[in-house]
């Protein structure tokens, strides 16, 4: 009878030991690569709302409806771009805007991430001013 006992309790004892080492082996370890994003008001992106001349000669403005956030090149494509701070934004391919002197000047890093089919570098910079 102990016998039949010990063997019951060893039984359980490895069944539970493979369940945890089995759950060990299918653990996922989840991370997010987008940045973390800013509630920013819309009233907050007053100074913002304008367009700006490109240093390569084009136009980019920045527009907003509903708590959403945009921008525009020329006469392309509407991008919704998304706060990461009071300052800056990020679109959804990566490009990141910033802006700067209260809301006269902006830096865009990734700037061939906007332009749909570029044929810029990659990690391009461009600065436009008011």
């Amino acid at each position: 009878m102990k016998t039949i006992l010990a063997g019951i309790a060893a039984s359980l004892a490895l069944s539970s030991l493979m369940t945890v080492a089995h759950a060990e082996d299918v653990s996922v370890k989840v991370t997010s690569k987008s940045p973390q994003r800013y509630h920013l008001l819309e009233e907050d992106f007053y100074n913002f709302k304008s367009v700006y001349a490109l240093q390569n000669g084009q136009r980019i403005s920045f527009t907003s409806r509903m708590n959403h956030f945009y921008t525009q090149l020329d006469d392309g494509q509407r991008v919704r771009i998304y706060p990461v701070s009071r300052t800056a934004f990020v679109t959804d391919s990566g490009a990141r805007i910033e802006f700067r002197e209260q809301g006269e000047t902006v830096g865009i890093a990734n700037f061939e991430k906007l332009v749909p089919d570029s044929q810029l570098a990659a990690n391009t910079s461009m600065t436009a001013r008011r």
